[in-house]
């Protein structure tokens, strides 16, 4: 059976969640949220030290993305989880409390390849994967049968965060413009062979799968005949 990797990158709240897990359930695959590992480490260096991580971290800290099997109408057949020493951390990673350690790892190239190293064994562990979160299409995917880029106007992604954690006050809601981050990663992913910009500001999530879907199916090597 074929490999079907698929990368969604994009500003916060575009809806880049929404979608990986609709093309997760439609067609069969793994999803790994990246930005959660970044949000994991933070929250490691609150219990150990950063030389420690730094020198055993793909054995410290473990991030199992969940797997779904469209035969059996999109469930999830492995779940997700984040574990630290084998102790499961998955609730733990989203206390405000933990935003400056996130912001310290985002900036650290160290942590940055060490994090991406994670990632790409996740990646040939699962034979189909989307995978999300900022430059996934450049750095762990860059073959992948789609790279997605999708985006949002900031009056809309503000609306959807605060509406997705309305009921989960230990979040942060707060949404800003695009960063200058946001802009090379767009250049970056729009310069790729298999690329498609969605632009979701005035869809519903069903037509922004669709479009997915439907490039997808236009790409060389990815038919709907073909797809898992």
């Amino acid at each position: 059976m074929p490999r079907i990797s698929i990368s969604i990158d994009g500003p916060t709240a575009s809806g880049k969640t929404t979608l990986a897990t609709s093309l997760a359930q439609t067609l069969g695959l793994a999803f790994l949220d990246t930005g959660l590992t970044y949000r994991s480490l933070a929250y490691a260096l609150t219990r150990e030290s950063a030389e420690g991580l730094r020198s055993e971290l793909g054995s410290v800290l473990e991030h199992r993305p969940v797997v779904y099997d469209k035969s059996v109408s999109g469930r999830p057949v492995k779940r997700h989880g984040i574990f630290l020493h084998g102790e499961e951390i998955t609730e733990k990673i989203w206390d405000v409390s933990l935003d400056d350690n996130l912001k310290t790892v985002a900036k650290d190239p160290v942590w940055r390849q060490l994090i991406l190293c994670m990632h790409q064994d996740i990646a040939e562990e699962h034979e189909n994967i989307v995978a999300v979160g900022r430059d996934v299409a450049v750095t762990l995917l860059p073959a992948a049968h789609l790279q997605i880029y999708l985006t949002a106007s900031l009056a809309v992604r503000r609306e959807r965060r605060r509406a997705q954690y309305r009921d989960m006050r230990d979040r942060s809601a707060t949404v800003g413009p695009a960063t200058a981050r946001d802009v090379e990663n767009r250049a970056a992913v729009r310069a790729l062979p298999n690329s498609l910009e969605i632009q979701s500001t005035y869809l519903p999530a069903s037509a922004v799968l669709a479009c997915a879907l439907n490039g997808l199916e236009n790409k060389k090597g990815a038919t709907t005949h073909e797809l898992p």
